[in-house]
């Protein structure tokens, strides 16, 4: 009997898969005054993707490397995406550590992520 291995993401998502929003950016940091920092999001990007938990091999995996990875987000091929170092989802902010094209194909990108925290909540903007 042949055992078969299943690669991850071996096959494409389908479309109903692709059912969070998130939200790509870049970070910036900004001195502002003596002593603050002023956050700014730049090249932000809002599609439809798919988010996984990697499996505890995985995890452990990427302690040694110094880049803990978490979860996965799979969304379509988009080149604007590449330069992105977080996303959003639900809420959730995750640290981006690796892109790849999955298959070379042009299709869909997999995204290597660490979940960070939780975004602060915003207050009422009422005077």
């Amino acid at each position: 009997m042949k055992l078969h291995y299943s690669r991850p993401y071996s096959r494409f998502p389908d479309p109903g898969e692709l059912n969070k929003r998130v939200l790509f950016y870049t970070r910036q940091d900004e001195p502002i005054g003596g002593s603050g920092i002023q956050t700014a999001n730049l090249d932000e990007h809002t599609v439809w993707g798919k988010l996984i938990p990697v499996s505890d091999t995985l995890r452990l995996h990427s302690f040694q490397i110094n880049k803990t990875i978490t979860h996965k987000i799979i969304v379509r091929y988009r080149q604007s995406l590449y330069s992105s170092d977080q996303a959003l989802i639900n809420g959730v902010v995750y640290l981006i550590r690796g892109v790849i094209d999955i298959h070379s194909a042009g299709r869909f990108l997999s995204f290597s992520c660490e979940e960070m925290r939780s975004q602060p909540e915003r207050g009422n903007d009422f005077g």
